[in-house]
């Protein structure tokens, strides 16, 4: 059946939750964590879905793009701060910049994906889509934007102009982006992660991780808290007589008399 026939609809099967801002630099760029995942399904005019095993998909693609928290305005530009002039200290002719402020993305990475035909950590084949190259140059709340888009219909075989169409839309939840010193840490990998990477998608696999929530009132935290544990650990190498926490090390005000004692006995029998 034509691409044009089918209808598609788009489902986040795993939001993304928190990141850490990399600033205006490309040096060192936080992915958004958990990768962002989107899983597409394909049906019949009648609402009969289409098995993913007879969709061609090697020429779906989806684009991710950033919106602000409530879904109103588009955040995927900002203006580079290094461009802005300064305030004048002196002669305004000595140091105004002739070239203005250029924007710059604030989403940086692999804004679009390609689909894969993969199976989930509860063994069931879907054609996903999977964004584990995103970064955020600004902290604050976002919400990403994703757009699906059949590029089979784009090919002409008159050459002629064919203009693209978006087949369909879905939002993220909302996440956050933190500056470098209120970042948590990264999550412990999910279990569909862990599924898409068995299968040979590259992605980065954390066994444990730590969380420190930043604000208990913040409702973005709570939220999210039940996607979080917290984990902590004590060497085992520990001797018992190195350890300063064994009560058995701390110094005892009596074995101090005990020791001055003795030595008033001594100095007694010298005198002697």
């Amino acid at each position: 059946m034509p691409a044009s026939n089918y209808r598609y609809r788009l489902e986040v099967s795993q939001e993304p939750i928190r990141a850490r801002m990399c600033g205006f630099g490309d040096k060192d760029r936080r992915p958004i964590d958990p990768p962002p995942v989107v899983r597409l399904f394909v049906s019949f005019p009648d609402g009969t879905p289409e098995s993913e095993s007879s969709i061609d998909h090697t020429m779906m693609t989806v684009h991710a793009a950033l919106w602000s928290e409530d879904r109103r305005e588009e955040r995927s530009l900002a203006i580079n701060p290094s461009t802005i002039p300064g305030q004048a200290t002196g002669p305004t002719s000595s140091i105004m910049s002739l070239n203005p402020p250029f924007c710059i993305k604030t989403l940086v990475g692999s804004c679009a994906s390609s689909a894969y035909l993969l199976r989930d950590h509860t063994d069931q084949r879907g054609i996903y889509f999977i964004f584990q190259d995103l970064s955020v140059r600004i902290e604050g709340s976002y919400t990403l934007k994703f757009s699906f888009t059949d590029l089979r219909g784009l090919i002409s075989p008159t050459y002629e102009k064919v203009r693209g169409c978006v087949a369909a839309e879905v939002y993220s939840a909302p996440f956050r982006v933190y500056s470098a010193k209120k970042f948590p840490g990264m999550t412990e990998s999910t279990a569909l992660s862990k599924a898409f990477a068995s299968q040979g998608i590259k992605l980065t696999i954390r066994k444990d991780f730590r969380y420190q929530r930043i604000n208990n009132d913040d409702p973005l935290d709570q939220m999210n808290e039940h996607n979080t544990i917290t984990t902590t650990s004590t060497p085992s190498n520990i001797n018992k007589s190195d350890d300063p926490d064994n009560p058995d090390n701390l110094d005892n005000p009596d074995d101090d008399d005990e020791e001055l004692d003795d030595l008033s006995h001594e100095e007694i029998k010298r005198e002697r």
